[in-house]
Parts: C-alpha cells; sequence; structure tokens
C-alpha cells in the first residue's frame, strides 16, 4: 500500500477493522492489570480494546500518523467499557508522543513494515520502554525462516537494544501470523 491517508484508513477498516492477528496476538501474554501498554500504528484501535481485559487498571495509548485513523480508532472505542482508560493520538513510530520509560508494553501489529524510519521508530520504542517492558511486534503471515526479510528484522533489534525472548507462529482458521515478544538487552 502507497502512502496512508483518510482514503486508504477507510479502506483498511473496510478490509481489516477487526482483523484476526489484533486478538491473537495477545494470547497467552500475561500482561500485569496496571500495564502502561501503547499500540504503535494502532489502526482501528482494536487491540487496545482486545488488551483492555487483561489491563483493567492500566493505561492504554495508541498512536497512528492518519488523522482520519485516529478519529476511526476514537469513534469505535467511545462506548467501549474501558473507553475511560483508552487515549488515541496522532504521531508517528519515529517520534512517539510518550515520555522516557513509561510504557510496560509497545505494541506493533501490522505496522513495522509501515514506519518510514524502522531504526529510528525502534530507538523511540525502546526510550519509552521501562527496564523490564517488552516490545510485541505481529506480522500476519510472518517472515519465513531462513529469509533475508528475517535476517534483516532480526538484525534491526539486535541493532536496536532488542532481545527476541520468544518467537511463536500462531494460526487459526485460515489467519496464521507471527509474534516476536522482545526484550531489552541490557
Amino acid at each position: 500500500m502507497g502512502e496512508w491517508n483518510a482514503e486508504t484508513a477507510e479502506w483498511y477498516v473496510s478490509h481489516y477493522g477487526d482483523y484476526a492477528t489484533n486478538r491473537l496476538g495477545l494470547k497467552n501474554l500475561n500482561i500485569e492489570a496496571g500495564s502502561t501498554v501503547v499500540d504503535v500504528g494502532c489502526g482501528t484501535g482494536c487491540a487496545l480494546r482486545h488488551v483492555s481485559n487483561q489491563v483493567v487498571s492500566g493505561t492504554l495509548m495508541g498512536v497512528d500518523p492518519v488523522p482520519r485513523m485516529v478519529e476511526i480508532a476514537r469513534e469505535q472505542t467511545v462506548n467501549h467499557v474501558a473507553a475511560d482508560r483508552i487515549t488515541f493520538h496522532e504521531g508517528t513510530a519515529e517520534s512517539l508522543p510518550v515520555s522516557d520509560a513509561a510504557a510496560d508494553i509497545v505494541l506493533a501489529f501490522e505496522s513495522f513494515d509501515h514506519w518510514k524510519d524502522q531504526a529510528q521508530g525502534l530507538k523511540e520504542v525502546r526510550r519509552v520502554l521501562t527496564a523490564n517492558g517488552r516490545f510485541i511486534v505481529v506480522k500476519d503471515g510472518g517472515l519465513p525462516n531462513g529469509s533475508n526479510a528475517k535476517q534483516a528484522f532480526k538484525a534491526a533489534l539486535e541493532k536496536a537494544g532488542f532481545a527476541i525472548a520468544e518467537e511463536k507462529n500462531i494460526t487459526e482458521g485460515e489467519v496464521n501470523c507471527t509474534r516476536w515478544v522482545c526484550v531489552l538487552n541490557v
């Protein structure tokens, strides 16, 4: 997909709005109830609405560079049970509107490939994570073992100071994704 704008946001909502990877990527993660979760490239906000079942007293923040997508996320969350704890902000992965060491969890579900500068985005994720924080990346279809894309992804994580604590392929029906749980490599 080319440049994201209001038109592509509407297309995404009609085709993938609450895509299964948003739910599957959170499965069996055991996120603490009071965590602060930041979703980079939050789209419609459905991953945050799903994680709110685990994070029942924490703060949930979505960041997306497309103003229309932020509007859609707010519209779809306004009547949600956790609406008072979920906020959405316009911003990019490369300049997150989040304080240093404020996030216990940073999500990048289907968004990492859309970051304009992945190295800078990873620096930002590192900046906003707490010392024991986790960076969780989910990619629909995953990355094939031995592929150049997988090697480049892992090298970018390592260069930015992350270690992969878990790599898991998740399948449900016809949906297949890979989830990487990354921690700071101190």
